[in-house]
């Protein structure tokens, strides 16, 4: 089974539903488009962390479609109520959006790189897919984090890591740390990515 163009996968755990609304293998690996859809109270994923790349690129792009969100970019916390749309240069800690307000929240995530990269935006489409996967089987938290931190090291390593950056700890440091467990991880028989439960599509009534 693999994920096609508007393909939409629900995580009961917070209530939240991913549609891949553009996929790089569709266009040439120029980016990946994602919209989530999160209830009250509830975030997509919201660790810390930073894209490697050139300084002058915007690495992500968030717009805000329906309810209210706050997110992080570097140490400036902002609200914002829909319609909203902010940018995330490269090399600048950012926190996704987190539903603040009352109803649905609505948010289509654009990933892009500096130039086309099949192979780097589709280990960040198999690192969403996997979150949801897991989150499915009850092995993730609310915040959107894996719950085994092996099983963490091992798809963060081979999902995320470079570009993709921790917040707050060196790049030699978390090679290590997080190479350490991904190596552990497979010893142990873990797979770094897993596929989610597609939702059924409604049939239409004649």
């Amino acid at each position: 089974m693999t994920t096609e163009q508007g393909d939409s996968y629900f995580n009961p755990v917070n209530n939240t539903r991913l549609v891949f609304t553009e996929l790089p293998k569709d266009n040439g690996g120029v980016r990946l488009v994602m919209d989530w859809f999160a209830g009250p109270g509830e975030t997509l994923p919201n660790t810390r962390h930073y894209h490697a790349g050139p300084a002058d690129f915007a690495s992500e792009r968030f717009d805000l479609i329906a309810g209210s969100a706050v997110y992080w970019i570097g140490d400036s916390e902002h609200r914002a109520d829909a319609p909203h749309s902010f940018d995330v240069p490269c090399n600048t800690v950012h926190v996704h959006p987190r539903n603040v307000g009352s109803g649905e929240m609505h948010v289509r995530q654009t990933v892009t790189t500096p130039q086309p990269d099949l192979h780097n935006l589709q280990r960040a489409q198999h690192f969403f897919e996997t979150l949801v996967a897991l989150g499915q089987q009850g092995r993730t938290d609310r915040a959107c984090n894996f719950t085994d931190r092996l099983q963490s090291a091992l798809t963060v390593r081979e999902t995320l890591l470079d570009p993709t950056w921790l917040a707050g700890q060196s790049q030699a440091l978390q090679r290590a740390t997080i190479g350490l467990g991904a190596t552990l991880a497979l010893t142990l028989g873990y797979k770094a990515r897993h596929l989610p439960v597609k939702e059924q599509a409604t049939a239409q009534t004649p």
